[in-house]
């Protein structure tokens, strides 16, 4: 009986869930260890976080998924990976052996960038330690303890948190306009985004009131300020970090094949580079030979490659290859009830994309966590 481990409830392994409910693999014992109960869809944050959806949706119940593929859950943190053993160690437990074992981790907060982030800011990643404190700052939101909120990051993320944040104060009992929500973006908002998308952004940020700084970045955060690189000093009574994140330690810490920034590296089959029972996907690889950004997109594409090449790998039969697709569609929400659309250098700004990208999201949650 082949034991297939999954370590981490990313977007990937929810495909690789599902694939095993469906068609369950007679002989093996499938085993999902995580240490949330529940995996956030990172494309529905910014609406939790604005009010357009409630708090705590668009997450999957993980435990429930397990349970549809047959599956043992552990609900623990995986620290290392004993390869010579072939085992798993668990936090607190005892280690769980594995024939095939898949990595779909994510990527952790790089606070160390920034001196202060971790001591005075809120970390987007982890979402789920993010979702924890997030009703701390809605309270302080709410009751006026916070009236000068910064936003670090100008990539994605920060676009969309800031709107969010600002359509959130926006709704809350205070004074008019008596919230200030702060962007600042670094060199350049948007970075790699044709300039008609970057005008598109800066043009939606100027109509919800969202105060933008560009051209500078932040070297330090205070408890109430955060500090940049050309001197000034932006009011923070609350900053929300979204910068560049780092690959998790247990890869390194294993002795598993990283690149230069410790993502481990993987063929087009989704194996390790030295490993051929070690599969992974999401943000936590470097797929060597088709590099891309960090995005949940290529997560999705990749979990049903995943699945399939597990299930042909226990049964012995040739993988498949998985081939990241280099133009993809990007739909970012703004505070207004629109969103940005960018795919092959084009960019509009509509309701249209914003209901488009509403429909995605809510049907990639519903796909894996339909209350049955």
């Amino acid at each position: 009986m082949p034991d297939i481990v999954l370590i981490g409830g990313g977007h990937a392994h929810l495909f690789v869930l599902e694939a095993f409910a469906n068609a369950p693999l007679t002989g093996a014992r499938l085993t999902l260890i995580t240490r949330e109960a529940f995996a956030p869809y990172s494309g529905m944050l910014p609406g939790r976080v604005s009010g357009q959806y409630a708090i705590d949706s668009g997450e999957v119940d993980l435990k429930r998924m397990a349970e549809r593929a047959g599956a043992r859950f552990i609900h623990a943190s995986a620290t290392a990976i004993d390869r010579a053993a072939r085992h798993v160690v668990i936090e607190g437990d005892a280690p769980v052996p594995y024939d095939l074992l898949s990595l779909d981790i994510g990527i952790v907060p790089d606070v160390a960038s920034i001196p202060g982030a971790a001591e005075n800011a809120l970390i987007v990643k982890p979402i789920s330690t993010f979702r924890r404190k997030l009703d701390g700052l809605l309270a302080d939101l709410g009751d006026g303890r916070v009236r000068d909120l910064v936003v670090v990051g100008g990539g994605p993320a920060g676009f969309e948190l800031a709107h969010a944040l600002r359509r959130r104060a926006d709704r809350m009992p205070v004074s008019p306009g008596g919230i200030r929500v702060t962007l600042a973006a670094g060199r350049r908002l948007l970075g790699g985004v044709p300039e008609r998308g970057r005008r598109l952004a800066r043009r939606s940020l100027a109509e919800a009131g969202v105060d933008l700084v560009e051209g500078t970045r932040a070297v330090r955060i205070d408890p109430d300020a955060v500090i940049l690189d050309d001197g000034r000093s932006l009011g923070a009574q609350a900053a929300i970090v979204t910068t560049r994140a780092a690959a998790p330690e247990m890869l390194g810490r294993s002795g598993l094949a990283v690149d230069g920034s410790g993502f481990l590296k993987v063929r087009p089959t989704l194996q390790a580079e030295d490993d051929d029972r070690l599969f992974a996907a999401g943000d936590c690889v470097t797929l060597l030979g088709q590099e891309r950004p960090k995005a949940g997109v290529f997560a999705v594409r990749q979990g049903p490659v995943l699945a399939e090449n597990l299930r042909r790998a226990a049964q012995g039969r040739a993988l498949r290859p998985y081939r990241a697709q280099r133009h993809y569609l990007m739909l970012l929400a703004d505070s207004r009830g629109k969103a940005i659309a960018l795919r092959n250098g084009l960019a509009i700004r509509s309701r249209l994309a914003f209901w488009l990208k509403d429909r995605i999201d809510r049907g990639f949650v519903d796909r894996f966590d339909d209350g049955s």
